[in-house]
């Protein structure tokens, strides 16, 4: 009997320590990884976790937004929710005069960033020579303008990278493309 007793508390703990540590977290966790057909919906980047969405998804208030900051037709959605916490939408589509535009507006339409494409006469003259200096061989691919919080910065595109430097020439960042594999 004290052998049968030893056995069914044994078991009690063992089940009351699974139930206790069950609780603590009760909703299911599914992880999904890049493939490079590119058929996941979602993919993780260095601010958080991003995953396309139809622009019927999109809040009201950031749509509203990003359309009265660029005037721009919209054909995709994403949404990243960052490390933070936060969530914001990434609109992209094209203007009016037909060049490329991709907004980054938070749900009650706070724009966080704009980048348009333009013409690389429409860079200031600094800014192109910093580029000049850092690729000076490197053909162009596309030049976008950045707006972030009224400050402006201009994007080269190349071959495996862009660089991104101030508008007065005095910040260059350069960033490797993504390979697909």
């Amino acid at each position: 009997m004290t052998l049968c007793t030893t056995a069914s508390w044994k078991i009690l703990r063992i089940a009351g320590i699974a139930v206790l540590a069950s609780s603590v977290y009760l909703s299911e966790t599914q992880a999904q990884s890049f493939t490079p057909s590119g058929s996941s919906l979602i993919a993780q980047n260095l601010g958080g976790i991003v995953r396309k969405i139809p622009l019927e998804e999109v809040a009201l208030p950031a749509m509203s937004s990003a359309k009265t900051a660029t005037n721009a037709a919209f054909s995709q959605a994403r949404i990243e929710l960052k490390s933070d916490g936060s969530l914001i939408y990434i609109l992209r589509g094209k203007n009016q005069q037909g060049f490329e535009v991709e907004v980054q507006v938070t749900p009650t339409g706070t724009l966080i960033q704009v980048d348009e494409q333009i013409e690389s006469s429409g860079v200031p003259e600094i800014a192109l020579k910093a580029f000049k200096k850092w690729a000076p061989n490197d053909p162009l691919i596309s030049t976008w303008r950045s707006t972030r919080l009224g400050e402006f910065f201009y994007q080269f595109v190349i071959r495996d990278f862009w660089l991104e430097i101030a508008a007065d020439g005095n910040k260059v960042v350069i960033y490797r493309k993504k390979i697909n594999i």
